[in-house]
């Protein structure tokens, strides 16, 4: 479902990410039509930069040709993180990455052990 302020139209998905972010579809139609600064995306999108009540607002839209229309399709504020939704409680942040690599380490150390002492087992049956 898309909705439409002057020549601009919203995703859901732009939508979705303004409200959790606090920003206003206004603020997005500011950015779009009195940028700070805008450059092209590789994918021929524009992302549009403003400065909006000390927020760095920064939107990413398409235009469309055919209905001359600014298609936005999201935003983020630059420095801000994304509320955590509620009810939801925050982990803290842990090196993911480094701690599966010891595991599995680990858990190779141990196989490792299992197997030397089969073989042990088994030499000391054929005795």
């Amino acid at each position: 479902m898309q909705q439409e302020t002057k020549n601009v139209v919203f995703t859901d998905h732009a939508l979705e990410r303004a409200k959790l972010r606090k920003v206003t579809q206004a603020m997005m139609v500011s950015a779009i039509t009195q940028p700070d600064r805008k450059q092209p995306e590789a994918d021929g999108d524009t992302k549009f930069i403003k400065d909006i009540q000390k927020r760095n607002v920064q939107v990413v839209a398409t235009y469309l040709n055919d209905e001359k229309k600014w298609l936005v399709k999201s935003v983020w504020v630059r420095g801000e993180d994304d509320p955590e939704p509620a009810g939801k409680v925050a982990l803290p942040k842990l090196p993911w990455g480094r701690m599966l690599k010891m595991a599995l380490g680990l858990i190779g150390w141990i196989l490792g052990l299992m197997r030397s002492h089969s073989s042990n087992r088994s030499r000391n049956n054929k005795r």
